[in-house]
């Protein structure tokens, strides 16, 4: 088999795509709170600019995870509270909230 310039190109861009894909997964957890009660069993929606791309429910310790194939900047929503987070490639990262007036508090 004659390997051609066209095939060899071919081969190499399948495989950056194959290594480069997982490496775009990125995963959020953490709790919500509401007057330092945990806020349990509500769904909590990623939104990164306007395509939806991940929903989880909070636990009864109000803890979530939600994992995604998208990275940067992004938002999450739980009822009509919202806040900012941003999503890093193969990194896990706690985002810890607070509902107050319609928004979610990073908390520490």
């Amino acid at each position: 088999m004659r390997f051609t310039r066209s095939r060899i190109t071919k081969a190499v861009a399948l495989a950056c795509a194959t290594l480069v894909s997982p490496a775009m997964a990125a995963t959020i957890y953490g709790s919500i709170q509401r007057s330092s009660q945990p806020v349990q069993q509500q769904e909590v929606v990623l939104t990164c600019g306007d395509t939806e791309v991940a929903r989880a429910t909070t636990d009864d310790r109000g803890k979530y995870r939600i994992s995604a194939n998208r990275t940067g900047n992004c938002r999450v929503t739980v009822g009509s509270a919202s806040g900012n987070v941003v999503l890093y490639p193969e990194r896990p990262t706690q985002y810890n909230f607070e509902v107050r007036d319609g928004t979610l508090f990073r908390v520490r």
